[in-house]
């Protein structure tokens, strides 16, 4: 009786041991911070089209784009005053062909400069100026030479082409209303002729008012991108798109460069966690990361003549520098003077979104699930010399530490090993791995903080353009 006594009781320890274990990893599971549906939808695409095109594409690059050599003045470079509302005058505007190029590179997001530094509005507003007068400097304006609303145009395509959109609307910026970057007054020694020199308060009304327009009027967004202080706007534009990233109360981590190589800066681990240049594994906030390289081989973002871009075998570096590790990539787009995507743009974009479908679009072996390990078999002869790793995000980034090995003559090999998975990881091994007879790799998943949740362990053969 004694012996059975003892037996009972150690059934039951261990039994409420493991009851134990699993509320403790329920509760760690429950604990972790998860993305919410407009994080989701922006970390379901590897890229974003950045769609720059405004009046700085009639005069040079820059933030502002509009300065006193170019204002009042036809500069050598420009198309014209950019005082003047007439010079945006894109003869063959055709946003659908544009979207051409966005669908062909594989980017499910795309967001337009509504209005940038310049200050000059691509859709028709009704908002007036604190003297009564209508605000003047933009499209469907008297002596403007478009003279239809180009937002509405952009949201058809994209909704056309089934892709998210959103505007990027630069708030305290603003040179037609004599306001820099940080939103302080750039008027006080001069006023330019067509410039309007408001008061703080002035300004932060019509501001409002303009951003009521644009992130009001044009449906549900899935992006908002902001490249200023907010003034006083928070609140406004989380009411008006609650649902979009990029918001003050969604908001998104930049990658700390815009050169495209973000290792320069950090070569470590990326997490959707707190945000940042790379974010932190302890954080207790979903806050994914972008990274914004340009197409141009320069540090350009509106369209110039003579630029040369960026070739496929640059930006295959670039793609992994970025989306392999778990970024996503809000690639620039320079819409010419006439309104188009150019040809040369239009290949690039192209070939890097079959790249990217050719090279990762059919693993040599796959797997899935739920567990801390994962087997897959090469079969003979296989040639391979990377994995691609996808957490299920939705339930969080729960991986702390990942090996990759092979079992080679009887031995496990590391083939690649790092921290951070989340919505993408990309590893290059060091040298291929040729295979005579079928052979098995693993992956283990050695720290977590709850059970790992992986929707991909992918195997893949050398690309053919690298």
């Amino acid at each position: 009786k004694a012996t059975v006594s003892v037996l009972n009781w150690s059934l039951a320890g261990t039994r409420t041991m493991v009851v134990a274990v699993l509320s403790a990893a329920a509760a760690a599971a429950a604990a972790l911070p998860t993305p919410n549906a407009a994080y989701r939808r922006y970390q379901d695409s590897d890229f974003l089209a950045l769609i720059h095109f405004n009046m700085g594409t009639y005069a040079h690059n820059g933030d502002p784009c509009c300065d006193a050599s170019n204002w009042d003045v036809l500069a050598p470079y420009a198309a014209g005053k950019t005082v003047d509302p007439g010079t945006y005058n894109p003869v063959q505007l055709n946003t659908t062909q544009w979207f051409d190029s966005v669908t062909a590179l594989g980017a499910k997001h795309a967001v337009l400069t509504a209005k940038h530094g310049c200050g000059y509005l691509l859709w028709p507003s009704k908002v007036t100026l604190p003297n009564g007068a209508p605000y003047g400097y933009g499209v469907a304006t008297p002596g403007a030479a478009i003279q239809r609303d180009v937002l509405k145009d952009f949201v058809a395509s994209a909704e056309a082409a089934g892709v998210g959109y959103g505007f990027y609307y630069s708030i305290m910026k603003n040179f037609f209303l004599c306001r820099s970057f940080s939103g302080d007054n750039s008027c006080l020694g001069e006023v330019l002729a067509g410039q309007h020199n408001l008061t703080d308060a002035e300004y932060l009304n019509v501001t409002a008012a303009l951003a009521q327009e644009v992130w009001g009027n044009y449906g549900n967004m899935s992006r908002v991108w902001i490249d200023s202080p907010l003034g006083n706007l928070a609140e406004l534009v989380n009411q008006l798109q609650p649902g979009a990233a990029g918001t003050p109360a969604n908001p998104i981590g930049w990658c700390g460069t815009e050169g495209g190589h973000p290792s320069s800066v950090w070569a470590g681990d990326v997490w959707s966690l707190g945000g940042g240049t790379h974010g932190d594994p302890n954080a207790t906030t979903w806050v994914p990361i972008f990274c914004d390289p340009q197409l141009f081989q320069a540090h350009v973002w509106f369209w110039e003549p003579g630029l040369a871009v960026r070739t496929l075998g640059m930006m295959i570096p670039i793609y992994h520098d970025i989306v392999g590790r778990g970024m996503t990539m809000e690639l620039a787009f320079s819409i010419d003077r006439d309104g188009l995507v150019e040809d040369t743009h239009a290949a690039v974009y192209k070939q890097l979104g079959e790249w990217v479908r050719t090279c990762y679009g059919s693993p040599v072996a796959v797997t899935s699930g739920s567990g801390t390990a994962f087997n897959v078999t090469l079969p003979a002869h296989a040639n391979v010399d990377r994995v691609q790793l996808r957490e299920a995000i939705a339930n969080g980034q729960r991986v702390r530490r990942w090996v990759v090995e092979a079992l080679v003559a009887g031995a496990w090999t590391q083939l690649a090993a790092a921290q951070a998975i989340g919505r993408k990881r990309i590893a290059l091994f060091d040298k291929p791995l040729k295979v005579d007879e079928a052979t098995t790799l693993r992956l283990r998943l050695p720290e977590a903080v709850a059970t790992p949740d992986m929707a991909e362990f992918a195997v893949f053969a050398p690309c053919a353009t690298e």
